[in-house]
């Protein structure tokens, strides 16, 4: 016990008594069922039904994550890396008020993730299974839990460097959605998509970098447990190649006619597999 003890590193008491926070059993639980929705429940309440019309609450819903997300960024900012230093910032586990700030941001961008099972449930009701790809659902299934062990045992310090760079990329990856969501008027106008997947690979190289450092050159009394070294390089190339693999497929090469032809109009302006940012990127 005292070997697993120290790779964990010790656990934030405060995190205990916000919702969902009690034991990682919440997040795993939340996404079972998700999971349950989106492969079997989901599909199987659509399969006589036509698709539901849900441009108004797509729009309203994005732009929630938007200003969700961009509070999140700015406080990351202020609370945080306005001082913090960048080589190595302790994680501070008292009751300080700054070390309740991040505990209380550290749990709305986890909060988040949750929310964010709704992309998917989105696309079932308007029957844009296509869209449903390993990727998406392996990731919207996956971050809750890890982002429950991530600010459990590191809500502050060095640790908020992916969840602060994760805030800003998706500022303007659900900006993108919700513009979408408008049709095609909106969408002719939305050239940038592509480079949305470009800034989420940047996002994995930062985080894979600015971890690295806190490994190869450890700053004398920045402790950095073994496991939030772990959980976070190992996302940053997981997901990494996930997106590199998603990024080649979509733009590496030029589709054929007869795959064009099977998108259809709408798939082709940004909603299909030749999108890149069609909420199979989180």
């Amino acid at each position: 016990m005292e070997g697993i003890h120290d790779f964990l590193g010790p656990r934030d008491p405060k995190m205990t008594k916000y919702l969902l926070m009690e034991s990682p059993t919440k997040p795993i639980l939340l996404s079972a069922l998700y999971l349950l929705i989106v492969l079997y429940a989901g599909p199987e309440f659509m399969k006589h039904r036509k698709p539901f019309e849900l441009r108004v609450p797509m729009f309203i819903y994005n732009m929630f994550l938007v200003g969700l997300n961009g509070f999140l960024f700015i406080r990351s900012i202020v609370v945080a890396w306005s001082w913090y230093d960048w080589r190595c910032q302790p994680i501070d586990l008292s009751h300080s008020d700054h070390a309740v700030k991040m505990t209380h941001i550290s749990w709305i961008f986890y909060m988040s993730k949750i929310i964010e099972y709704c992309d998917t449930i989105f696309f079932i009701l308007r029957k844009k299974g296509s869209q449903i790809n390993f990727l998406h659902v392996f990731h919207h299934s996956t971050v809750p839990i890890t982002t429950w062990f991530g600010i459990t045992y590191g809500p502050g310090g060095y640790n908020t460097a992916f969840p602060s760079a994760n805030a800003f990329v998706h500022i303007w990856m659900y900006l993108y959605y919700g513009l979408a969501s408008l049709g095609p008027g909106i969408q002719k106008y939305l050239w940038w998509k592509k480079y949305l997947t470009k800034l989420q690979l940047a996002q994995f190289v930062f985080v894979f970098v600015y971890f690295l450092q806190l490994s190869l050159f450890p700053k004398e009394g920045c402790n950095v447990t073994p496991f939030l070294k772990a959980l976070t390089l190992g996302q940053a190339v997981l997901y990494f190649f996930l997106f590199m693999h998603f990024y080649l497929r979509s733009y590496g090469g030029r589709p054929k006619k007869s795959d064009l032809k099977s998108e259809g109009p709408q798939q082709q302006n940004g909603h299909s597999k030749n999108g890149a940012v069609n909420k199979k990127m989180k």
